[in-house]
């Protein structure tokens, strides 16, 4: 049983006494073994009323309680064996205090991490002191560096946590900055909101002001411009006293001048209508005369490039050649016409050219063969 880890130390010896007190611890130890432990415990308190200063019975009452799950109350039991400065008892109640500490620390770990750091340096107290006094107990050394780990990784826990408050008190204390800061940005958007407020209904007001003043100013000028109006149809009334006679002469008169210039106007659209036409037929007649005047050309042209091809094909005399070129000189343009009044208006006016004379001047001269002389000598 003592190789099991954190099992603890049992010790159930009978006492040299009187035969009561050895019956009650028989008792005692024979419920234990039986795991009654409730009854274990009266049988060693009935032993201990008879005898007080036996480390053996407390040592076995605290074994009884460590089996109830009663740390503190078994750390009692085991402290006051110790007391009793029976030598063979100190090493296991050592080690059972040890171990008592240990299980105090476990059931606290997740609740209260500082009670269970402080439960198990205890603990390793009195294993260290359970060693020294018998340095061969393997069990001991075992628990010991099992405690020490688990003590170092509570620290380790501890150390991180510590971290995480602190990064966690810095989150805080910056989501408290940055909550103030949000704060003061909507008391100051809050009072510059009031101030826009308070100069909007400034401006409100002065424009209202304004335009009270405008409508007032216009009322008084509406009203004077009525009084005007009536004061002048007042005066017209009273100049209207010509004869009614002569008021129809004015209207007739103005009728017939109305027409007059109804006329005109109407005179006046009918020649520039009948301008454009006459221009618009000038236009299509020198076109049509342009058209002829070249076709007239091309029938030339082809004419005399049907005689050209003529006498190339045949052989000429002298004489006929000579007659040929008398004959290119003799030939001129078109037929001049004479000209117009309206095409001699033009020339005066600033007109040139083809637009003028409404003719086509082109000068064309063709290339002759010329004979050669004859050699008499």
């Amino acid at each position: 049983m003592r190789g099991l880890i954190l099992t603890i130390l049992l010790l159930i010896v009978p006492v040299n006494s009187d035969a009561s007190t050895a019956a009650d611890v028989k008792k005692g130890n024979l419920l234990y073994n039986n795991k009654k432990y409730d009854e274990a415990i009266k049988a060693y308190d009935s032993a201990i009323e008879k005898k007080q200063n036996d480390g053996a019975i407390f040592f076995n009452k605290g074994n009884a309680l460590y089996k109830k799950e009663n740390y503190n109350g078994a750390i009692e039991s085991y402290n006051k064996a110790l007391a009793s400065g029976q030598a063979r008892l100190l090493p296991g109640a050592d080690y059972n205090i040890g171990n008592s500490q240990y299980r105090i620390g476990s059931a606290v770990v997740k609740k209260d991490i500082d009670r269970a750091r402080e439960a198990y340096e205890t603990a390793l107290e009195f294993y260290k002191r359970s060693i020294d006094l018998n340095p061969a107990d393997r069990d001991a050394k075992y628990n010991y560096e099992f405690v020490d780990q688990k003590l170092m990784a509570l620290k380790k826990q501890q150390e991180k946590e510590k971290k995480e408050d602190k990064q966690q008190d810095k989150q805080q204390d910056k989501k408290q900055q940055q909550k103030q800061q949000q704060q003061q940005q909507n008391q100051d958007q809050q009072q510059n909101q009031q101030q826009q407020d308070q100069k909007q209904e400034q401006q409100d007001q002065k424009q209202k002001q304004q335009q009270d003043k405008q409508q007032k100013e216009q009322q008084q000028k509406d009203q004077q411009q009525d009084q005007q109006q009536k004061e002048e149809q007042k005066q017209k009334e009273g100049e209207q006293q010509q004869p009614q006679q002569q008021q129809g002469q004015e209207q007739e008169e103005e009728q017939k001048s109305q027409q007059e210039k109804e006329q005109a106007q109407k005179k006046q659209q009918e020649e520039e209508k009948q301008k454009q036409e006459q221009e618009e037929q000038r236009r299509k007649e020198e076109q049509k005369q342009k058209e002829e005047e070249q076709k007239q050309k091309e029938e030339e042209q082809r004419q005399r490039e049907e005689q050209e091809s003529k006498e190339r094909s045949q052989p000429q005399s002298a004489g006929e050649k000579e007659g040929q070129n008398i004959q290119f000189y003799q030939e001129s343009g078109p037929e001049q016409k004479e000209m117009t009044e309206q095409e001699a208006r033009m020339l005066l006016e600033g007109y040139k050219g083809e637009e003028a004379t409404g003719q086509s001047i082109r000068m064309r001269r063709k290339q002759v063969p010329m004979p050669e002389p004859e050699k008499n000598w």
